[in-house]
């Protein structure tokens, strides 16, 4: 399997010693990754070098292209893992225009059409405990720094949670396990470490999340879609406090 980081040779310094010493550090990997959608180069992300598949079907699914794996015909990553190849089973027009996120590329979206949702409540207290049980399983994190993590959640467990060198590499990757992983859940929750940007909400969307929770904070974007659409918006997570952008109502 490869990994999403390389032990590198570095120099370290310490003031208590006052010089450079020899050691050895993980260091995060970026990786290219092209996306050919019916024989069409779409995009290239760029992301860490696993769960390479789940990336580029999440990534599909939060889009709107497909509305599950019965959509797929095919998967072929190449064994250098520089491309994906997926045929689906209908024809797709390639969008007309890409932006690039702070991380990776995507298609410019279409906004959804504004459903009202259904009712739903969270316990306050409950949440700060799900937050932690998050960060205890931050892995890459935790050994090499610099990685980006989400999770998803019905309230009781984080069955799923991934991470990446890109905050929406993340929740591409979560739609991609989802879909994949046949799990018996229905997530309600996503937690994630970075900034919750609009295009995070954006893709939350299409998985049925109704709450966001952050340790950073959000943009004056997000908070507007997630007011529109539903979905209550957390940051600045802590263990005992956190501020809420969006939809406090359902917090009871």
């Amino acid at each position: 399997m490869t990994k999403p980081y390389q032990e590198l040779a570095i120099k370290s310094y310490k003031l208590s010693n006052d010089k450079l010493e020899d050691t050895r550090k993980a260091v995060i990997k970026e990786h290219s990754l092209a996306l050919i959608v019916n024989g069409e180069l779409w995009m290239t992300f760029i992301c860490s070098p696993i769960q390479l598949k789940e990336q580029a079907v999440g990534f599909l699914f939060n889009e709107g292209v497909i509305s599950g794996l019965e959509d797929i015909d095919s998967i072929i990553l190449a064994e250098d893992l520089s491309r994906i190849d997926i045929q689906l089973k209908k024809s797709v027009e390639k969008p007309d225009s890409f932006h690039r996120t702070s991380t990776g590329i995507q298609p410019v979206q279409t906004e959804p059409n504004d459903e009202r949702a259904e009712p739903v409540s969270f316990q306050m207290q409950d949440l700060t405990k799900l937050y932690y049980e998050f960060t205890q399983k931050q892995e890459l994190h935790d050994l090499a720094g610099g990685f980006h993590s989400a999770g998803l959640s019905d309230g009781l467990s984080i069955p799923i949670i991934v991470e990446d060198l890109g905050r929406h590499n993340c929740v591409d990757k979560m739609a991609g396990a989802l879909l994949f992983g046949n799990y018996d859940f229905s997530p309600s929750i996503m937690v994630i470490s970075g900034r919750i940007s609009s295009e995070m909400v954006m893709k939350s969307l299409a998985m049925g999340i109704r709450l966001i929770i952050s340790r950073t904070t959000s943009t004056t974007m997000a908070i507007e879609l997630a007011e529109k659409h539903g979905i209550c918006l957390i940051g600045y997570m802590r263990a005992n406090q956190y501020e809420v952008y969006s939809h406090p109502e359902y917090l009871v």
